[in-house]
């Protein structure tokens, strides 16, 4: 493998659509049909162009294509599901920093509560 192709893809660029579809190792054919059943669309900006992300994502369809034998519709039921799964991970990641800050304002009140109460047990 290249050095250039072992690297992260940069998310700002575009690829043009015959660098993403090496990148990705799907054929051109595969590339209109993803783009007809709007499973990706290239971005529009002096042209077309596919983000890396784009570029992940047509590599996720070749692999379960090619590894499961899956249909483009059941793979859209299976990129659908992801995103909802992707989704549901952030929101539980958002809630576990909202509990654990409660949780240290809770520690925080009741540190304060133990001071303001053994400070009126010094004055009794």
């Amino acid at each position: 493998m290249k050095a250039w192709l072992a690297r992260p893809l940069d998310d700002e660029i575009l690829y043009e659509r015959e660098i993403a579809r090496q990148l990705a190792r799907i054929s051109a054919d595969l590339l209109r049909q993803c783009e007809a059943e709007q499973l990706v669309q290239p971005r529009r900006r002096n042209g077309d162009g596919y983000t890396a992300a784009d570029i992940q994502e047509l590599a996720r369809i070749r692999r379960l294509r090619d590894d499961l034998g899956l249909n483009l519709d059941a793979i859209e039921v299976v990129l659908h599901m992801r995103r909802q799964m992707l989704d549901l991970q952030t929101e539980l990641a958002r809630m576990r920093q909202q509990m654990a800050r409660r949780e240290q304002e809770l520690l925080a009140e009741m540190q304060a509560l133990r001071r303001r109460l053994a400070d009126e047990a010094r004055w009794e």
